[in-house]
C-alpha cells in the first residue's frame, strides 16, 4: 500500500495538542551535493506508518539551503512513548540514521512545544509553509529558558506590535528541551525570501548576540500516522 506522504498538501501542526514531546534530530551531510539524496533516503527510513512504534504522530524532513544538514522532527504523545522508541537506536528515530550514505553521525534532543506566535499569513490549510528558519540557543535550565524566550517574545511585541505583521510570516514555534538546557526556534514562512529578510532584520542579530546557531530549511517530505 502508497504510505501517505503528502509533501504538498501537509506539514505537521507543531502545536498540535496531542503532541507532548518532539524529538528533533540533525543529520550532517559529508560532501557537496548530496543534501537531498541524504534527505530522501532519511525519509524513506521512516516512511511506512505501519511500522512506526506506538505513540509517533507525525514524521518530517527537512534539509538545510547550505545542504550541509538534514533535519528530522518527529512528534510523539508521551515522552514514555519517545524513550521506548530510542531505546536501542543510538537515541535518535528512526534507526540507521547514520548508516545513510553520504550522511554523518546524527544528533538527537527531545524538546516540549512552549509558545507559538502566530505570522500575518490568515489561518487558512490550503496555506502551506515553504522555508522553515531553525535556530537552537543554549540555556542553564527550564526556568532561564522559559524567562529567556518570555523576555524576548515581550521586547519584540513592544518593538514591532503584538499582531508582528511580517510579510509572509505564518508561525514561530518556540520550543524547551526536556532538561531545560537548550532553547530551539522554529519558524514557518510563505516563501524562503520573505524569511530571509526576517531573518536579517530580526534574528541575525538575536543570534549574534546569544550566541545562538541558526539554518534556514525547505521542507522535504511529512508522513503522518492515519
Amino acid at each position: 500500500m502508497p504510505h501517505p506522504q503528502t509533501p504538498a498538501t501537509a506539514r505537521p501542526v507543531l502545536d498540535s495538542p496531542g503532541s507532548a514531546v518532539a524529538l528533533v534530530t540533525t543529520v550532517p551531510v559529508d560532501g557537496p551535493g548530496r543534501p537531498r539524496a541524504v534527505a530522501e533516503a532519511v525519509a524513506r527510513l521512516g516512511a511506512d506508518p505501519a511500522a512506526w512504534p506506538e505513540g509517533l504522530t507525525s514524521f518530517t524532513v527537512y534539509v538545510d539551503d547550505t545542504g550541509a544538514t538534514v533535519l528530522t522532527y518527529t512528534q510523539w504523545t508521551s515522552e514514555e512513548a519517545l524513550a521506548g522508541a530510542r531505546k536501542g537506536t543510538g537515541g535518535t528515530w528512526p534507526a540507521g540514521l547514520g548508516a545513510v550514505p553520504g550522511a554523518g553521525a546524527p544528533a538527537a534532543a527531545p524538546f516540549r512545544h512552549y509558545r507559538a506566535v502566530l505570522g500575518s499569513v490568515p489561518s487558512d490549510p490550503a496555506v502551506l509553509p515553504e522555508s522553515f528558519p531553525v535556530a537552537f540557543f543554549d540555556t542553564e535550565d527550564e526556568a532561564a529558558a522559559r524567562k529567556w524566550l518570555d523576555g524576548l517574545l515581550a521586547s519584540e511585541e513592544s518593538t514591532e506590535g503584538a499582531d508582528r505583521a511580517y510579510p509572509g510570516a505564518v508561525a514561530a514555534h518556540l520550543h524547551i528541551s526536556l532538561d531545560g538546557t537548550r532553547v530551539l526556534s522554529f519558524s514557518e514562512w510563505l516563501s524562503e525570501e520573505q524569511a530571509v529578510a526576517h531573518i536579517e532584520a530580526v534574528w541575525a542579530p538575536v543570534l549574534a548576540r546569544f550566541g545562538g546557531t541558526g539554518s534556514l530549511y525547505r521542507h522535504v517530505g511529512t508522513y503522518l500516522r492515519p
